[in-house]
């Protein structure tokens, strides 16, 4: 009702902005919760809910839980694109032009209109996938959730979040370095919106490469990367780091010319950045974990951002990082690899097996071990 169709909109600018007030935001909020729960207790997930007992000949007729569930979310996915919902969206991000910080209620929009994009790509990640590795080519989407993000750039959210990031930052220019620290209510929609790119990434990782990486928008991306970056080197924010690491691994990770992107621009790159994050990301098995995975994806393979990398750090880290995984695989390969049917929880998505192709692992490995020519 709020929001008028695509052909009155022109790119966003007729959003009637009674649709930042409170009712429109609490419906996506609510939905965004109920798509986590849904999430959280798949019948075939991790959390088992009580089954009453049934008898056997019963159970033969009927479809598993699970499948019953998977398809009954697929349904659910389906309607949620076909009303038009993703357009809609789309056509809200575009009509925001500029800072939130002073605007609460849009900030709240925002935030929460990312947190259900985020929980619509989980929830499509943990009933479509025939396998659970990100690497694997054979993607299939009946919802049509990964077509309607193609089609919108991924709802126009990378586009918002670089309008909210550069816009109206420099009204002060007595401040050191306008672009490097940023309010709370903006650093929430970055976080939101990093949250969605990388579970998007994890649905149709090939899809989110291209449309980041095209023309336009990889730039609009290596600022909104270099600038978090900044932030977070100001003012610690972990959760928004972390996020903002994941996702530049994703967008390079086997992409050449994204490879290109991160170590272009202004010093510091992007690449840079990350090479000098703090000692701790070089030494705290927990944190080492979050940014290694990401620079193995930003490097491999690619002699010139080796040699950056090496000006920061000795790359033998990296490749003893990729052996102590090797060895860990080659004892779980004895178990069951992954659970049939389990989401991507929350720390699984850290996993190198899920940030960068166990079959080029070792290949990785002997690229970071070898010595550069200068």
């Amino acid at each position: 009702v709020y929001v008028p169709d695509e052909n009155n909109a022109i790119l966003g600018r007729n959003t009637n902005k009674q649709v930042f007030e409170g009712l429109t935001t609490g419906l996506l909020k609510v939905s965004a919760v109920v798509f986590s729960c849904l999430i959280a207790n798949r019948p075939d997930g991790n959390s088992q809910p009580a089954t009453p007992k049934i008898s056997t000949q019963e159970m033969k007729n009927k479809p598993s839980q699970g499948d019953a569930f998977n398809s009954r979310v697929q349904d659910l996915i389906s309607y949620v694109v076909n009303i038009g919902l993703i357009n809609k969206l789309h056509g809200c991000f575009l009509s925001v032009q500029g800072p939130v910080d002073e605007n609460p209620k849009m900030a709240m929009f925002l935030q929460h209109a990312a947190e259900l994009l985020h929980g619509m790509c989980m929830l499509c990640f943990a009933v479509t996938r025939r396998s659970y590795s990100i690497f694997d080519n054979n993607r299939q989407d009946p919802t049509g959730l990964t077509a309607a993000l193609q089609a919108t750039d991924l709802a126009g959210v990378l586009h918002t979040l670089y309008c909210v990031l550069f816009h109206g930052t420099i009204s002060d220019p007595s401040t050191a370095s306008p672009k490097e620290s940023y309010a709370q209510n903006t650093v929430q929609v970055a976080i939101q919106s990093l949250q969605f790119f990388n579970s998007f990434a994890a649905l149709d990782l090939p899809a989110f490469q291209s449309i980041v990486g095209a023309e336009g928008l990889s730039l609009a991306f290596r600022h909104i990367a270099s600038s978090l970056l900044g932030h977070c080197s100001q003012v610690s924010c972990e959760s928004l780091l972390h996020e903002v690491i994941v996702c530049v691994g994703y967008f390079t990770v086997n992409h050449p010319d994204n490879q290109v992107i991160v170590q272009s621009g202004r010093h510091p790159t992007v690449l840079q950045k990350l090479c000098q994050l703090p000692f701790q990301y070089f030494s705290d098995p927990r944190l080492i974990k979050v940014l290694f995975p990401s620079l193995i994806a930003a490097c491999y393979n690619n002699r010139q951002n080796k040699i950056i990398l090496e000006q920061e750090m000795s790359c033998v880290l990296l490749a003893t990082f990729i052996q102590d995984f090797e060895q860990t695989s080659g004892q779980a390969d004895n178990q069951s690899h992954q659970p049939k049917g389990k989401s991507l929880g929350s720390q699984d998505y850290l996993e190198l097996a899920n940030r960068f192709p166990q079959e080029a692992w070792e290949e990785a490995r002997q690229f970071f071990l070898k010595k550069e020519k200068k």
